[in-house]
């Protein structure tokens, strides 16, 4: 059975939690922990406004949790920047396969 792991990012806003963003980071499960365990952020939740993401393995289209942060706009930003140049260098220099998302 395949499975594929991404990174999910959810905004959490009075009570509720929207996901709005989602990373395909391949299947090779040590190298999208090594990229998840570069980003900024805090293993607990501080309250008020916050972007929580999630580093998933799905498998039989469920997905598993495999390690959350939370962060702020800031370190999102910064985030974002990480997650886009690993999974460039996942796919184009260790020609790894990663599939779009659908």
């Amino acid at each position: 059975m395949e499975s594929t792991l991404e990174i999910t990012l959810a905004l959490h806003l009075k009570g509720t939690e929207i996901t709005y963003g989602k990373f395909a980071l391949g299947n090779d499960r040590k190298t999208a922990i090594e990229t998840f365990n570069l980003l900024k952020g805090a293993k607990e939740h501080t309250g008020g406004c916050i972007i929580q993401v999630v580093l998933a393995q799905t498998m039989a289209d469920l997905p598993i949790p495999l390690d959350t942060i939370f962060c702020n706009m800031d370190q999102l930003k910064e985030n974002v920047g990480i997650i886009s140049r690993e999974i460039f260098r996942i796919a184009q220099l260790e020609e790894k396969t990663i599939k779009p998302l659908q």
